[in-house]
């Protein structure tokens, strides 16, 4: 058995948005008058076969990303380092926008951080500084309370001396032993020692308030003067850092001011030329990225369900002769497009050698799909017309043309969805001399459909996907050209 080969169709040969009704005589075709001679055709019946063991859409190539890069610095143009159709890679200088002006900044800023940085250190010195006066503060205050100690500790001697003096002479009074002039003098050295005692002990709590030598007003002053030169640190420090945030925002906008192209890819347009002007919201390049590259595809929500993220499918181009190239559904949008009952979906190919160029025009065939039956007629009866495609029947020896609404396009057939019905005979050879209401001579009136249907139906079961390649036969050209008018 002869194998088939796929057509090549139009997206819209699976999705059709819209009907378009059959007629006879449409206000929209040109109407052939009589021919004077019967024009011989053949023609086949319309019946019912197979069709969907395979879907073919058609969508064309584009970029998987494509951006506008825009300078973030503002300026003037001095250098442009690429042109339209270059292959650049992410990174690679595109355009260098002037930096006088930054440079210029960048320097003052740099003289106001070396003036700083002189400051912060003197001003780090007078910490220093202070901390040595606390410390010395500290010290002294320390000596001055162990010097007070050996005062009060005598003291202390001294007052336990006079009252043990003064209790003994009172003992001694009480009995008579000595005079009350020496008991006299007794209680006056002891009150004397006391009072040298109270004296000493309040030097020593002079020297230490609350019982801490340290608590003194000389090292209170001294830690205050610490703590207003580590401020004032603090905040020359503060300003310090703000000027190397400036340098360090500056150098950035002298790196910006190099503009890169952030992925590899290919210069779509060179957007400014030298001397003009960079920044806002213009761009200074257009860059597509062209590996991988992708088809968008709309599905129709009758195959949705068998089209799914991650299905493989192979994906062909005219323009580039046999080759195929296998590739993934990558991504489905999962909300439908009201406008025509279909689902977007993006086919992504890889493409090192960039033999896939934005703009071809592709097939992207999806395999192993359940047939269904359909009401189909031969890929060669297709006229294509500005209105659509459209066919021609017969009755009575008459030709009357019908504008199509067209399902799936598989191997030699497609599937018709509004304009013809079962038993119609169709002219499937001389069509494209036929207009409305043209005298005909049918050469084959027992002609039947049905066998090539069949014939149709299993060849595309076998189907191999390398024949979607195949131009040869123009009908098939026609149809999936008709089909795709129907946008």
């Amino acid at each position: 058995m002869k194998k088939k080969q796929l057509v090549p169709v139009m997206l819209t040969s699976v999705v059709i948005g819209s009907a378009i009704l059959s007629g006879c005589g449409s206000s929209n075709s040109a109407t052939a008058k009589p021919a004077s001679r019967a024009v011989p055709v053949a023609t086949a019946v319309v019946k019912e076969g197979t069709i969907g063991a395979h879907a073919v859409f058609t969508g064309q190539i584009s970029p998987s990303l494509q951006t506008k890069v825009v300078s973030k610095v503002s300026g003037k143009v001095v250098k442009v380092f690429v042109n339209a159709g270059d292959t650049v890679k992410a990174g690679q200088p595109l355009v260098q926008v002037d930096t006088t002006d930054l440079e210029n900044q960048l320097r003052q800023q740099q003289a106001q951080l070396q003036q700083q940085q002189a400051q912060v250190q003197a001003i780090q010195a007078q910490v220093q500084t202070s901390e040595a006066q606390l410390e010395k503060a500290k010290t002294d205050a320390q000596n001055n309370y162990n010097q007070l100690l050996a005062p009060l500790e005598q003291a202390k001697i001294a007052l336990d001396d006079a009252q043990n003096t003064y209790n003994r002479k009172q003992n001694l009074y009480q009995q008579g032993a000595i005079p009350k002039a020496d008991l006299d003098a007794a209680q006056t050295a002891l009150e004397t020692a006391k009072s040298k005692y109270d004296a000493a002990q309040q030097q020593v709590n002079a020297a230490s308030p609350g019982g801490d030598p340290l608590n003194v007003d000389s090292v209170k002053i001294a830690q205050d003067q610490v703590a207003q030169s580590q401020a004032q640190v603090a905040a020359a420090q503060a300003q310090l850092g703000q000027i190397q945030a400036n340098i360090d925002a500056t150098e950035s906008q002298i790196a910006q001011a190099t503009v890169t192209s952030p992925v590899d890819g290919v210069v779509v347009s060179k957007d400014v030329e030298v001397g003009g002007y960079a920044g806002g919201q213009g761009s200074v390049a257009t860059i597509a990225q062209i590996d991988p590259v992708q088809v968008n595809l709309n599905i129709p929500e009758n195959m949705i369900d068998k089209v799914k993220e991650g299905l493989h499918v192979k994906v062909a181009v005219n323009a580039l002769g046999n080759q195929t190239w296998d590739a993934v559904i990558s991504r489905i949008n999962p909300v439908e497009d009201t406008n025509s009952k279909s689902y977007q979906a993006i086919v992504e190919i890889k493409n090192p050698d960039r033999k896939l160029k934005p703009g071809m025009v592709a097939q992207v065939t999806v395999e192993g799909l359940t047939p269904r039956k359909a009401l189909v007629i031969p890929a060669n009866a297709l006229v294509q017309t500005p209105d659509g495609p459209k066919v021609f029947t017969v009755e009575n020896n008459v030709a009357h043309q019908h504008l199509l609404k067209l399902g799936a396009i598989e191997s030699d057939q497609v599937e018709v969805l509004e304009g013809l019905k079962a038993g119609d005979v169709l002219v499937t050879e001389g069509q494209e001399l036929l207009g409305e209401g043209a005298s005909v001579n049918v050469t084959n009136k027992s002609g039947s459909q049905s066998k090539d249907s069949s014939a149709q139906a299993s060849g595309d079961s076998s189907h191999k996907h390398g024949g979607t390649q195949s131009q040869g036969n123009g009908q098939k050209k026609d149809a999936a050209q008709a089909s795709g008018d129907q946008q």
